[in-house]
C-alpha cells in the first residue's frame, strides 16, 4: 500500500544539500522547497515527489495537507531525558544571582541529578524519558540522541542505557543511545585519573557487549574534564567501535573543539567560548557544531555566536539540551527560532540546522533529514501555509501530522 500526500503549500526537500552531500555554507535555495507539491510513500520510504500530475492512485492512502507546509521530521541531537527528580528549585536560586557553578557548589547541577537517578528503577527511568519523547514527538520530533551521564558509576551508567533501551522501544521515535559517563567528577571518586580507567576498563567493555550506545561523549570544561584527560576516554572508546561527541567550550575555551576536530568527532556542542582556530579545525574535519540555546535562555549563560561559526564554514546543528536543570524545553522548533534571534542564524539555516545538519551530527545524513526518494518516510504536515509562518509561529503550533517510517506517529485531534 501506498501513502500520497498532496495539496502541499509548501514541501520542504533539502535535496541540493543531499545531492552535494553538503553541510554548510546554506542559501535559501538550498532548502530545495516545492510549491503546490505532493509527496509518496512506499514501504516507509519517499518514493517520489512532484508539483504537477498526480501519480497513479491505485492501491492508494491519499492524505491532503489541506494546503500546508509539509517538513522533514524534525532531529533533536542532544537531549538528556533519563533522569530522575525535579530541579526546579534552583531556577529561584539563579534569579537571585547563583551562577551554574555556585549551584554545583552547594550540591545542585549535576550530582543532584545523579542522586536521585541512582535511586530509581529501570522501568520508572524509562517511563519518564519516554514521557518526555512523546513530548518531543507532538512537536514534530522523530529523531532524537538521548544521553545517560546522571549515573557515574559503571552500574548506574549502565542503569540509564537499559532505561534508555527501553524507552526506546516504548516509542515510535528513532532513538541514538549516547554514554555521557564523563559528564562530571562523583564524589566517591579519587580524582579524574582514576575515574576515567574505572569507565574505560569496566564500562565501556559491557556497553558494548549489551549494545547499549552507540556514541560517548565528555564535558570538557574547567572543574570537569580537561581536554587532554577526555582524550584517553575517546580513544579507547574508538577503539570498541563507539564514536565521539563532546560538550565543549562551554563556559570556557579549554581546547574542545580542537580535540574534537583532532579524534573527528560527529559533533562539539555548546561552544560558547571556543576559539575561531578551534572552530575552524572543526569546520575542516565536518565536525558538526552543535547550538543549545535553550541553556543559554534558561540559566543567563551567553549564547553561542552561531553566526561566526557558520561563515567558519561549520555545519551547524540546534538541539534541544533537554535537561532537568539547564534546559527543561522539549519544543525544539522554539529553541530553533531563538538560534535565529540570539545566535543570528538566517532561515535556512536554522531549518537546516533541525534536519539534515542535525542527522549529519548523528551519522544519520544518508537516512533520514531530507524528503528525497528512498529516504525514510519522517515528516510533520502543519497548518502553516508557508515556511516563514512555520518559523514565525516558534513551535507554538503542533503538526497535524507526523509521520516516523511511513506510518503515522502522531494525530493532532484538530485533524479531521
Amino acid at each position: 500500500m501506498r501513502t500520497l500526500i498532496f495539496n502541499i503549500s509548501e514541501l520542504v526537500t533539502l535535496a541540493p544539500l543531499v545531492k552535494e552531500n553538503r553541510f554548510n555554507r546554506i542559501q535559501d535555495e538550498d532548502l530545495g522547497i516545492i510549491k503546490n507539491a505532493w509527496l509518496l510513500i512506499q514501504d516507509g520510504k519517499i518514493l517520489a515527489i512532484g508539483d504537477s500530475h498526480l501519480p497513479e492512485l491505485k492501491n492508494t492512502i491519499c492524505i491532503d495537507a489541506q494546503n500546508g507546509v509539509v517538513m522533514p521530521g524534525l532531529i533533536d541531537s542532544h537531549t538528556h531525558p533519563v533522569f530522575a527528580g525535579s530541579r526546579s528549585h534552583e531556577f529561584s536560586k539563579r534569579l537571585k544571582g547563583k551562577s551554574y557553578g555556585e549551584i554545583a557548589q552547594e550540591g545542585g547541577g549535576i550530582a543532584y541529578s545523579v542522586a536521585q537517578t541512582r535511586e530509581a528503577t529501570v522501568e520508572s527511568l524509562a517511563q519518564n524519558a519516554t514521557h518526555h519523547m512523546m513530548s518531543m514527538l507532538r512537536k514534530g520530533v522523530t529523531t532524537l540522541e538521548a544521553k545517560s551521564g546522571y549515573g557515574l558509576s559503571v552500574e548506574s551508567e549502565l542503569h540509564q542505557l537499559r532505561a534508555l533501551k527501553l524507552a526506546s522501544q516504548m516509542t515510535p521515535q528513532r532513538i541514538v543511545s549516547t554514554c555521557l559517563a564523563l559528564h562530571a567528577i562523583p564524589k566517591e571518586s579519587q580524582n579524574e585519573r582514576a575515574y576515567i580507567h574505572e569507565m574505560v576498563t569496566q564500562l565501556l567493555p559491557r556497553i558494548t557487549q549489551e549494545g547499549l550506545a552507540s556514541y560517548v561523549d565528555a564535558f570538557v570544561e574547567k572543574d570537569y574534564f580537561s581536554a587532554q584527560e577526555a582524550k584517553t576516554w575517546f580513544l579507547e572508546a574508538q577503539k570498541l567501535g563507539l564514536a565521539t561527541r563532546i560538550h565543549a567550550d562551554e563556559f570556557s575555551d579549554c581546547e574542545g573543539a580542537a580535540l574534537a576536530a583532532s579524534l573527528g568527532a560527529a559533533s562539539a556542542d555548546h561552544l560558547q567560548f571556543a576559539s575561531d582556530d578551534g572552530l575552524r579545525k572543526m569546520a575542516a574535519a565536518g565536525v558538526v557544531a552543535t547550538l543549545l540555546p535553550g541553556t543559554s535562555l534558561y540559566t543567563g549563560i551567553p549564547f553561542a555566536n552561531g553566526r561566526n561559526m557558520a561563515d567558519l564554514g561549520c555545519a551547524v546543528a540546534i538541539a534541544s539540551d533537554f535537561n532537568p536543570g539547564s534546559s527543561p524545553f522539549e519544543n525544539l522548533r522554539f529553541l530553533a527560532a531563538m538560534a535565529g534571534v540570539h545566535s543570528k542564524l538566517k532561515p535556512a539555516e536554522i531549518i537546516a540546522g533541525i534536519t539534515l545538519v542535525a542527522s549529519k551530527a548523528l551519522g544519520l545524513q544518508s537516512k533520514v533529514g531530507a524528503l528525497v526518494p528512498s529516504y525514510e518516510a519522517d515528516l510533520g504536515i502543519y497548518s502553516s501555509s508557508s515556511i516563514a509562518e512555520w518559523l514565525a509561529d516558534m513551535g507554538k503550533t503542533e503538526p497535524k501530522l507526523v509521520y516516523i517510517a511511513g506510518k503515522v506517529a502522531y494525530r493532532s485531534s484538530s485533524f479531521a
